[in-house]
């Protein structure tokens, strides 16, 4: 989840982390079941791998030895029950060239232990993960390779520090935006074994929100965690769990970010459809970019989509995107090899006049019927139309609105979509 820093309240810290939580692919399938992943190569990297554990390259070291080893401190933690921040004290159990790690003296020898967190540094700071665009890489290093570097002079001696603690049910993980620097806290009682892929992969999500704080404090926050999500894919995990992408897939006309003034509502399943859209059209250059751009939001994904050769506007990312979600063929240029769509995009069968609202970004997909010729779209503002054939060659149309649009022959779907921070209405015509 993001800090406070980055734009939204500090209030409701436990929503979004609560929506943080990760699942590597090639565990539990979730929501409608079916086998989910692809571990083929592809031009950006970045692809997400089994999310087993990594082969360890000779011998790793053991953090029990470490300078600060045993050392007492405090952090304020955000606690679920009360929604405050007591300050709670922990002690050093670990430090790396890189990074300080306290637990909580409660939650150490009994649900973490040192083997734990030896292992959660090696696979955060040494020991790539499969698939991660550098799989020869710990998570740190790996997110400093796409997104930029994490500055040392914002740290403690140079050293970010991770606190492992209990938050009473407030979330698996956050970037502290109450406290006086950059830390991590993750949940030792949610986050089990803290060297497993859960941890990790929060782990990955949290320390994008570290380097992106650092370039670019005011971002935009649908933005901020959309591109957080896609760090976790850049790792190797398939970030939120496919449960959430799978809803949004199945429900997409939804107000999921861009559009809420609400940081609660954000949808963790739209921003890793539309992360892992963008890490796979642009890889770490279109990520470095967008990361270390000052402007926000969509202006600033705009410009970086255009400095790295992408350039297009917020609605054709949408419709881009919902062309991907709607075919899932990367072999034809319009998919995603990050993942697979358990049960597709859902979509209302266009076989009469139809009427209804665009949500603000939402996506609306009509799958057009058979013997229907042509149809015109209606509307005003910011509503976008296009038309897209399952074939071979994928044909992609343009709908003027309020003309008559000719229809392809093959299989084809009418989407619609706005940029608008109201609902905008449409009405669908077959003359």
């Amino acid at each position: 989840m993001q800090s406070a820093a980055l734009g939204w309240s500090v209030v409701i810290l436990a929503c979004l982390a609560a929506a943080c939580s990760s699942e590597p692919l090639g565990s539990d399938p979730g929501e409608g079941g079916g086998e989910a992943g692809s571990s083929s190569g592809g031009a950006t990297g970045g692809l997400v791998g089994s999310g087993g554990k990594p082969s360890t390259p000779g011998e790793l070291p053991d953090y029990s030895g470490s300078p600060c080893y045993g050392q007492a401190a405090t952090t304020l933690v955000y606690d679920g029950e009360t929604h405050e921040t007591p300050e709670v004290s922990v002690v050093c159990r670990a430090e790396t060239e890189r990074v300080r790690l306290y637990v909580a003296p409660e939650l150490f020898g009994s649900s973490i232990t040192q083997e734990q967190i030896n292992g959660f540094l090696h696979r955060y700071e040494l020991t790539g993960n499969p698939g991660a665009y550098r799989d020869d890489l710990g998570v740190l290093p790996t997110e400093e390779a796409v997104f930029g570097a994490l500055p040392t002079s914002q740290l403690p001696d140079g050293k970010l520090p991770i606190f492992v603690i209990d938050t009473n049910g407030g979330g698996a993980g956050y970037l502290c935006g109450w406290c006086d620097g950059v830390e991590l806290h993750l949940d030792g009682t949610d986050l089990s074994p803290l060297d497993g892929d859960g941890a990790v992969s929060i782990a990955a999500h949290e320390t994008f929100h570290a380097i992106h704080r650092a370039y670019d404090a005011n971002e935009a926050g649908w933005l901020d965690e959309t591109l957080a999500q896609a760090a976790m894919v850049a790792n190797g995990f398939f970030s939120t769990d496919r449960a959430l992408l799978n809803r949004f897939a199945r429900k997409s006309n939804v107000n999921w970010g861009p559009g809420q003034s609400d940081a609660r509502k954000f949808d963790y399943g739209a921003g890793l459809a539309l992360g892992a859209y963008l890490w796979e059209l642009g890889g770490a250059e279109l990520m470095r970019a967008v990361t270390q751009n000052p402007a926000n939001g969509w202006a600033g994904l705009e410009a970086a989509l255009a400095d790295t050769g992408h350039a297009r506007s917020g609605s054709e990312v949408l419709l881009d995107l919902a062309v991907a979600l709607w075919l899932d063929d990367p072999a034809r240029g319009h998919g995603f090899d990050s993942f697979d769509l358990v049960d597709g995009v859902g979509t209302t069968a266009l076989d009469a006049d139809v009427s209804g609202v665009v949500e603000p970004y939402g996506l609306v997909y009509l799958a057009i019927g058979e013997g229907v010729s042509s149809l015109r779209v209606e509307g005003a503002g910011t509503l976008r139309a296009r038309i897209a054939t399952d074939s071979e060659p994928v044909q992609i149309l343009e709908v003027e609105l309020g003309a008559d649009t000719p229809l392809p022959g093959e299989r084809s779907v009418l989407i619609l979509s706005a940029e608008s921070s109201a609902g905008v209405g449409y009405d669908v015509v077959l003359p």
